[in-house]
């Protein structure tokens, strides 16, 4: 099945963008996708993203690039860092859903203090390699 998903998928994206640039609401979620393709960025009316459940390691900063996005939603992902200065910098965005990421402590820090848009975190755990007390 995967490979089936990886051809239609390498078909597919390349005219994305221009197919649906009238698209508003995006749900990827729950599909083993760790990118978004450039092409997204033609997708000028796009408000709401979901690639939640994925296998992102990198936040997709494209989606900073469309200035219509007010919401993305990130969770379960494998995400360690974000940008926060980029979110706080996009003018439209109002909510970025970070639950169950494993944000490393200064971006989880640093996401918890931004001001102007709404940030969903999980409460941090300690990982066990963090703790080098023993």
């Amino acid at each position: 099945m995967q490979s089936v998903w990886q051809s239609h998928h390498q078909r597919f994206l390349p005219t994305f963008g221009f197919c649906f640039q009238q698209l508003t609401t995006l749900n990827l979620s729950a599909n083993r996708i760790s990118s978004l393709p450039s092409e997204l960025i033609h997708c000028s009316q796009l408000q709401s993203v979901d690639i939640s459940i994925n296998s992102f390691v990198v936040f997709p900063t494209i989606l900073l690039e469309i200035e219509s996005i007010t919401d993305i939603k990130a969770k379960n992902n494998f995400i360690a860092d974000v940008d926060d200065e980029a979110l706080e910098q996009h003018a439209n965005l109002e909510l970025v859903n970070l639950e169950e990421n494993p944000l490393d402590q200064p971006t989880h820090a640093r996401l918890s203090r931004v001001e102007g848009l709404r940030i969903v975190l999980t409460d941090r755990r300690v990982q066990e390699w963090e703790d080098l007390s023993c």
